[in-house]
């Protein structure tokens, strides 16, 4: 009903669409509970942003999709598609392999920033936080500071972030930065 109500309430939804639409809900289960979905929806997110990352991979080894079925996905299919599209900016090799993915956590926990140090404890603000915008926040943020730091020299700004210059080129593009 939240749903109804907020979508009704902003307009955003047409009133009979709504209804004729809710006449049979439709539950998906979370992708931690449909295992089998995994390596083809690795398939289609490497076909949809193959192109936008420019990215040589085509397809993913039977030893990753065994990774990736293995990880519990609390962020959903959002997060599988995040994952993907990071590996692809990332890896410069036809088929996406084990190597190539980035720490998951064993498959048991959530996924986090492994390896980003903070500077010290990163605390929860008062009142909310919409983590996703604070995370791309940093994403488009950190290329900005290594470009600065760098004097404009993007191979020497991709080596600060650790990143491919190609990854970096990728990130200039997505938030609109010149350098």
């Amino acid at each position: 009903m939240y749903l109804q109500s907020s979508f009704l309430r902003m307009g955003r939804f047409e009133r009979t669409l709504f209804y004729r639409l809710h006449v049979v809900p439709t539950v998906l289960p979370p992708l931690r509970d449909r295992k089998e979905d995994i390596p083809l929806l690795v398939n289609h997110f490497i076909d949809k942003l193959q192109e936008r990352t420019a990215s040589p991979v085509r397809t993913a080894t039977p030893e990753a999709l065994k990774r990736l079925t293995g990880y519990r996905w609390p962020g959903n299919v959002r997060e599988l598609e995040n994952v993907i599209e990071r590996t692809l900016v990332l890896s410069d090799s036809i088929a996406l392999d084990v190597e190539d993915l980035p720490h998951l956590g064993g498959g048991t926990g959530a996924g986090g920033l492994d390896g980003f140090d903070t500077g010290g404890e990163t605390e929860l603000p008062p009142g909310a936080l919409d983590l996703a915008r604070a995370v791309e926040d940093i994403d488009e943020r950190l290329p900005r500071q290594a470009l600065d730091r760098a004097h404009g020299v993007k191979a020497e700004a991709a080596r600060l972030l650790g990143l491919k210059p190609s990854a970096l080129y990728y990130k200039l593009e997505k938030y609109g930065i010149d350098a």
